[in-house]
């Protein structure tokens, strides 16, 4: 009987230490989302201030536009029109399970 019992004591013990990795690694991720809007054409710009995490990206025909999987952290976003002319930039900041909206 104390075998049966030592070796239940092991697998639930493994278990928990498993489960414990397990949620431990998903909670280390630090990503958020960057969404906005644009004209058909226009290309976004992408880049970290603090980490020069950088994408480029051409606006398609509903102007609506999603990066995922982006670094925690402070970002610069340019938008330039088909015809050249630049936006103003826009500061955004990415928070950790958040999407960030350009506006």
């Amino acid at each position: 009987m104390s075998s049966q019992n030592n070796t239940l004591k092991r697998l639930i013990m493994g278990a928990s230490i498993t489960m414990a990795i397990a949620f431990g690694a998903n909670a280390q991720h630090s990503n958020g989302n960057i969404a906005g809007t644009a004209v058909a054409g226009d290309t976004v710009v992408i880049q970290g201030s603090d980490t020069g995490w950088h994408r480029e990206l051409t606006i398609k025909k509903d102007g609506k536009f999603q990066v995922r999987a982006v670094p925690s952290g402070e970002y610069v976003v340019t938008i330039t029109h088909a015809d050249g002319k630049a936006e103003p930039a826009k500061p955004i900041i990415v928070r950790v399970g958040s999407t960030a909206r350009v506006q």
